[in-house]
């Protein structure tokens, strides 16, 4: 369905500012005047992580956004934190749910793993040579396949989520923000969990945690999770209905980490995370975009395919890191090394019309993939130990990354649908390698007691290199679907050098409350098409940039915490790629446009009284293409039209509310996000499709006696069992798109010693 984009006049701009006046207006004097409840001490006095929620008040968080531990309160940055009972509390198990709680955040999956958008900046390359737009890091180490992101979500400390470029701090692909999932560290007390949840699609979960001190200065810490539940795409349609449902998971994983302190000063870190993935695999669902009203049933039936699938993926992440202090400067080493191998026979869900033979004959669509991935990092970081006058932090860091992959895909006539009578399609078989290397430094510099500068700047080196080859079919040679297929030679490469910078202006005119400017630049690598108009061969493509412009503020005491940030982005150069025709030759073809995007968020969260908690988030957004010509002819001027998901409007709210028993408390929570409508584009048939505006609510009552040792909880995510569109088409006559996930509903029983 094509869609028009309409612009807003300039009235209808200006209300949000409006708005935006008055409410900064009414919480700097609520904030100001604000007294502790029951006389706890203010939240800027806390020095430690607290992930629950005291009886009198907020506590506050440490996080390490600006790679020192600082409270959250007096971070200048767009940052939400999510702490581990905010996740127990809103039902997330998995990294895809984190949408529901942070503004402006939409996580989607597809074929090549999860795919993440923060204020509409994205990836649209998830492939190999492909690089990512936001930065994903466990316990600091950068995961830069979207397949491998999400494996080591469980026994979780905090996640935060960066809003806006992280080039100086992070590096390169962080264009448009990073999240940083933090694991639990082992402890010096010992403490022992477990958990496990049954639910519908015949879900079992399953946890258990051993934190043991082994001596004064060892500790050791065990986590283990096991993860089943039945898929809820049900392939119900076309000639061959039935088999098992698709986006099923299947999941084990572990973590052993030790923690060793040679001195109150120096401590070494390491830890493993090992696991597995199985099952039959992702699915996309047909027509969704004309059934969004139609019941949750009906929204989630596919097409079935003969060929089904099988997962049989392993990773195994190891990590290092050492803190030591020297004289009056903290010194943090990290180095990591993740693989991970991929053994995936996968096939489409969608309409075998939409994938035909030169004939017109209708094809299904299936895959056999093998890819291993070796990713290695290091950062090396210096920091001022005691605060002062200048606050800075220095280092250098490099991520390596090595894919190699055989990724075959076959067609299958649906009138002869067997393997012997299949023929190959697009096969890359590639040895891709990634390199980015930098040297960082950012430093803030006290004017005043309340007024502080900052500069940051980074110098990054990229590189991509690509050996293999490249077959399209059908092929006489690749007659055999489970071994390489062989083609043509598919070389190529790509390297660059980038300086990126911060620069802002800090103003804590009370305790309580800080006001900050920032602008900040964004960078992504660029890389090589595999066929260039010019060359007639590779060619490459230029780098992604981004410069954002933010001022926000924030306000804090003992029972209110509120942030407001208001963001414009000149995305210069935003990499889009899609299937294109050059030369009589179908690619994928990469290309920059500019673009512009603005924004103004807002989040709270207040302690009502001592039962009740609000929380809450509203946010508003404008994006829109400067110039992009588009379509598989490149013939379809996108000038003026949105970028993918990013609503106009969109809030969240949430209320807790605990009844205190003599044995325990039991606590409520009901919560509901909002989004208005947003375009999902099919750059091939070059038409945006429009998901309507839309509520997902959740609600849970959890009961925890008064020692803390046992909790049981029932559940609902998802109350209205609607999906919504995550991810657009690749074809206007037969579209299938990626979901969110339907209606959960469930128990979880906890033990704690």
């Amino acid at each position: 369905m094509k869609t028009q984009v309409s612009h807003p006049s300039k009235t209808m701009r200006l209300k949000p500012i409006a708005l935006a006046i008055g409410i900064l207006q009414l919480v700097s004097t609520f904030a100001y005047a604000a007294e502790p409840v029951n006389g706890a001490p203010d939240a800027d006095q806390s020095t430690t992580v607290n992930t629950s929620e005291p009886q009198n008040g907020i506590q506050e968080v440490i996080v390490t956004a600006r790679k020192v531990g600082e409270p959250i309160s007096k971070t200048p940055l767009a940052i939400t934190a999510i702490t581990g009972e905010d996740l127990k509390e809103n039902s997330i198990v998995s990294v895809a749910n984190i949408g529901e709680v942070v503004p402006n955040l939409v996580i989607g999956r597809d074929g090549f793993g999860v795919n993440i958008n923060i204020r509409g900046v994205t990836t649209t390359d998830q492939t190999s040579k492909g690089t990512q737009g936001i930065g994903f890091n466990v316990d600091g180490v950068p995961i830069g396949r979207p397949l491998v992101q999400g494996l080591s979500f469980f026994d979780v400390e905090r996640v935060e989520v960066l809003s806006g470029p992280q080039g100086t701090l992070y590096g390169t692909s962080t264009t448009g923000g990073a999240i940083n999932v933090i694991t639990n560290k082992p402890g010096k007390e010992f403490a022992a969990s477990a958990g496990v949840e049954l639910g519908n699609y015949n879900t079992k979960r399953a946890d258990a945690v051993v934190n043991a001190p082994v001596n004064k200065d060892l500790a050791i810490r065990v986590a283990l999770n096991s993860n089943d539940r039945d898929g809820y795409l049900e392939p119900t349609l076309g000639a061959n209905p039935g088999g098992p449902a698709r986006n099923d998971q299947h999941d084990r994983a572990g973590r052993v980490s030790a923690l060793y302190n040679f001195n109150p000063e120096t401590n070494l870190l390491v830890a493993t995370t090992f696991g597995d993935s199985s099952g039959v695999g992702y699915g996309v669902v047909p027509n969704l975009n004309t059934l969004q009203d139609a019941s949750g049933t009906q929204q989630r039936q596919v097409f079935g395919n003969p060929f089904g699938g099988n997962i049989n993926d392993h990773f195994n992440n190891y990590n290092l890191e050492f803190n030591t202090l020297l004289a009056n400067t903290q010194l943090t080493a990290i180095a990591a090394s993740n693989q991970y191998h991929a053994r995936e026979l996968t096939s489409g869900t969608g309409d075998p019309l939409g994938n035909t033979n030169p004939f017109g004959d209708p094809q299904y669509a299936w895959r056999n993939c093998r890819g291993d991935f070796k990713e290695t990092n290091a950062e090396l970081r210096l920091t001022n130990a005691t605060p002062s006058v200048f606050n800075w932090v220095a280092g250098v860091n490099f991520h390596n990354e090595k894919i190699n992959e055989s990724d075959h895909n076959l067609n299958a006539l649906v009138s002869n649908p067997t393997v012997d009578g299949s023929t190959n399609g697009i096969d890359p078989l590639n040895t891709t390698k990634h390199k980015s290397s930098g040297v960082f430094g950012q430093g803030t510099y006290k004017l005043s007691d309340t007024f502080s500068v900052l500069i940051g700047l980074r110098e990054t080196s990229d590189s991509t290199e690509r050996v293999g080859t490249f077959a399209a079919g059908p092929s006489p040679t690749c007659t055999n679907p489970y071994a390489d297929c062989v083609g043509g030679p598919n070389n190529g490469s790509e390297s660059a050098n980038k300086l990126t910078y911060r620069l802002g202006a800090n103003y804590q005119f009370t305790p309580t409350q800080l006001l900050y400017a920032a602008v900040a630049t964004g960078y992504k690598p660029g890389g090589f098409n595999d066929f260039d108009p010019v060359t007639k061969g590779t060619g490459p493509y230029e780098a992604e940039q981004l410069t954002a412009y933010e001022i926000g503020y924030k306000a804090s005491t003992n029972t209110t915490r509120f942030t407001s940030d208001f963001f414009y982005y000149d995305y210069t150069k935003d990499q889009i790629s899609s299937l294109s025709i050059i030369d009589g030759n179908f690619v994928i073809y990469t290309h920059p446009a500019p673009a512009t995007l603005y924004g103004w968020e807002n989040a709270f969260k207040v302690k009502l009284s001592n039962a009740d908690q609000l929380t809450g988030s509203l946010s508003f957004m404008h994006s829109e293409f400067k110039h992009l010509m588009t379509g598989i002819m490149g013939n379809v001027d996108f000038t003026g039209k949105s970028l993918d998901k990013t609503p106009a409007a969109s809030a969240t709210l949430g209320y807790t509310h605990n009844f205190e028993l003599q044995s325990g408390t039991v606590r409520t929570y009901l919560g509901t996000k909002y989004s208005s409508s947003y375009q999902l584009t099919d750059f091939i048939d070059g038409v945006q499709n429009t998901q309507k505006a839309f509520t997902r609510s959740n609600a849970n009552i959890t009961y925890l006696d008064q020692n803390g040792r046992f909790s049981a909880q029932l559940f609902v995510t998802n109350i209205e069992n609607k999906l919504q569109m995550t991810s657009g088409p690749s074809s206007q006559a037969h579209p299938s798109y990626s979901v969110s996930e339907p209606r959960f509903i469930g128990v979880r029983i906890g033990v704690n010693y």
